[in-house]
């Protein structure tokens, strides 16, 4: 997690690495004003990644 543009303005960075059975590994970010809401979004870019990958 980063902090860009402290004070009340700030956005928040999240960077989620993520690794599957096999050892494959790739990096999703997400970026909010709210940092629930950048959490979520690169946990869903990740999941969805895998999924895509998968041909699921």
């Amino acid at each position: 997690v980063r902090i860009l543009n402290g004070g009340t303005e700030a956005v928040t960075r999240v960077l989620i690495e993520s690794t599957d059975d096999s050892g494959e590994r790739w990096s999703t970010i997400g970026v909010s004003d709210n940092i629930i809401d950048a959490s979520f979004q690169a946990l869903t870019d990740s999941i969805n990644y895998k999924l895509m990958k998968s041909a699921v």
